[in-house]
């Protein structure tokens, strides 16, 4: 009897905001990670992440996210383990995914876990799909295919987005 072997890619959508800062030193402040079989969500992760150090004012006024709003929150170490059993073996979908994997890789790290996952950037994807396109951020992407996109530049909001995208992309 002949089998046919499928294989089905998990995919772990995630978009993190950083504190700012110096390259490779900027710390997650926010992370969302949406874990995709294909078809449907089967799991959402959500947190505000005490950064250990002040979040630049830039990135206050981006995100909303505030100092003071960290201080009581967690420090990333305490979710490490359970962010890298949610990412192993998926396959991670970024916008400018390139970014959050460099800074979630450098951040488990000093949790002493490495990160070696696939990337698929929703960028590249529309750069391939879309050529001629006036511009690639997700604002723009998100008005064009009719996204929703509440809460811009605030992680959940914007893995969702990223999610919505990234399904046009695969099925467009």
């Amino acid at each position: 009897m002949l089998s046919l072997e499928i294989e089905i890619s998990m995919y772990a959508v995630i978009d993190i905001e950083t504190s700012g800062g110096k390259f490779n030193e900027e710390k997650i402040i926010e992370i969302a990670i949406i874990i995709f079989d294909g078809k449907k969500n089967r799991e959402t992760f959500s947190r505000l992440i005490n950064p250990g150090l002040k979040v630049d004012y830039y990135v206050q006024k981006l995100t909303g996210i505030k100092s003071s709003d960290l201080k009581n929150k967690k420090f990333f170490k305490k979710y490490a383990r359970r962010i890298y059993e949610l990412i192993n073996g998926k396959i991670i979908v970024g916008h400018n995914v390139e970014y959050d994997y460099r800074v979630l890789k450098n951040e488990l790290k000093a949790c002493k876990i490495e990160l070696s996952e696939q990337t698929m950037c929703t960028i590249e994807l529309c750069k391939i799909k879309y050529k001629d396109l006036d511009f690639y951020n997700l604002n723009f992407l998100c008005k064009y295919f009719e996204i929703e996109l509440n809460n811009h530049h605030r992680a959940l909001d914007d893995a969702k987005a990223t999610l919505s995208l990234f399904k046009i992309l695969m099925n467009g």
